[in-house]
C-alpha cells in the first residue's frame, strides 16, 4: 500500500433520520442520494477525488488545500429550497491508499472533525487553516483546542461557514410554560425545566431545546458573545444531555459542585444548576439559565 500527503473532507448529511420517518424509506433515500450526488460533484468540480461513501456521508481527498476549502464551502452551503443540511470535517495529513479506499489517522481525525461540526458548518484543523489563502482564511472562526473522541491530544480547530449561511430550521419546538405553574407539574418520569427571566421551557423524552443568538432557536439569547446555535438540550432514552455547539464553549455549574467547561462536548444533566453561554457563571456579564431535572 502506498501513502501520500493530502487534504481530506468528510461531508455528512445532518439529521437525516427524521426524513426517513416523515417520508418513508424510498422517498427519503431518493432525496438523500440526490444530495450525496451533489456533494460528490462539488468535490470533483474543485479537483477533489471522491473515494467512498458510508451511509449519508462522502469521503474525498485533494492535493490542494485551498481547493479543498472551497469544495467544503460549496458542500455545506445549503441550496435554496432543499430540506437537508450538511456538516463537514477538513484535515491534512498522510493517507494510505488501498484497493477499496483511503485509510489512516488523517481519515479518522477528519471523521471526528465532521462529527463536531454543526449543520452548515465545516470544522477545519490547524493543518489546513495554516496554509489557506487570505480570502478563505477570513471565513474561519477559531474554536480552540478540542478534545476529540479517540484522539489523545487536543486538536486546534476552526469553524468555517459560507458568508451568507443561516441556521437550519428547528424540527421540534418544546413547550413554553409559565414559570409559576411549571415546578412539580410534570406527568412523565423525568423532565428537564429550563428557566430564564420569567420564562420556562420543558424538555421530556424525545424533546429538544436549541439555545443561541439566532431567532430560529427555541431559547434566544441576544448577547454578542453567544453563537447563533450555541447549545442543544435533548432527552433520549431517559438521559438528559446538554451538548455545546458553539465557538466559545458552554459552562455548567451543578448544585454544590465545580463548574464544567464544555467545548463541542456533551454532559448529562441531573439535579439542578446553571448553564452559562461563553462566560463562566460567576462572570459579571453572564446571564446564566437555571435548570432542574425533576421526577414524578
Amino acid at each position: 500500500m502506498k501513502s501520500k500527503l493530502a487534504t481530506t473532507i468528510i461531508a455528512d448529511i445532518s439529521d437525516s433520520t427524521p426524513f426517513y420517518e416523515a417520508m418513508g424509506d424510498d422517498q427519503a433515500q431518493k432525496l438523500i442520494q440526490f444530495e450525496i450526488d451533489r456533494l460528490r460533484e462539488a468535490a470533483m468540480s474543485h479537483g477533489g477525488i471522491p473515494v467512498g461513501q458510508k451511509g449519508d456521508d462522502v469521503l474525498c481527498y485533494f492535493l490542494d488545500q485551498d481547493a479543498a476549502a472551497k469544495a467544503a464551502l460549496e458542500m455545506i452551503n445549503k441550496p435554496h429550497g432543499t430540506l437537508l443540511s450538511v456538516h463537514a470535517g477538513v484535515h491534512h495529513g498522510p493517507i494510505v491508499f488501498a484497493e477499496n479506499g483511503i485509510f489512516g489517522e488523517t481519515v479518522n481525525l477528519t471523521a471526528r472533525l465532521a462529527a463536531a461540526a454543526n449543520p452548515s458548518e465545516a470544522c477545519v484543523s490547524e493543518s489546513v487553516a495554516s496554509y489557506l489563502s487570505p480570502d478563505i482564511k477570513q471565513l474561519l472562526t477559531p474554536i480552540g483546542p478540542l478534545h476529540l473522541k479517540g484522539v489523545s491530544d487536543p486538536v486546534k480547530v476552526y469553524s468555517m461557514r459560507p458568508p451568507t449561511d443561516g441556521l437550519s430550521t428547528v424540527v421540534h419546538t418544546p413547550t413554553l410554560i409559565d414559570r409559576g405553574l411549571s415546578r412539580g407539574s410534570q406527568s412523565s418520569s423525568f423532565t428537564l425545566i429550563l428557566y430564564h427571566d420569567d420564562r420556562s421551557w420543558r424538555c421530556r423524552e424525545g424533546d429538544e431545546i436549541k439555545i443561541g443568538r439566532s431567532k430560529q432557536c427555541d431559547v434566544v439569547m441576544p448577547q454578542p458573545w453567544v453563537s447563533r446555535l450555541h447549545a442543544v438540550l435533548n432527552m433520549k432514552n431517559g438521559k438528559l444531555m446538554l451538548t455545546d455547539r458553539s465557538s466559545s464553549g458552554t459552562y455548567v455549574k451543578f448544585e454544590n459542585e465545580r463548574e464544567v467547561h464544555l467545548k463541542r462536548e456533551a454532559v448529562m444533566l441531573a439535579g439542578g444548576g446553571l448553564i452559562s453561554l461563553s462566560l463562566p457563571t460567576h462572570h459579571a456579564n453572564a446571564r446564566p439559565l437555571e435548570f432542574e431535572v425533576v421526577r414524578r
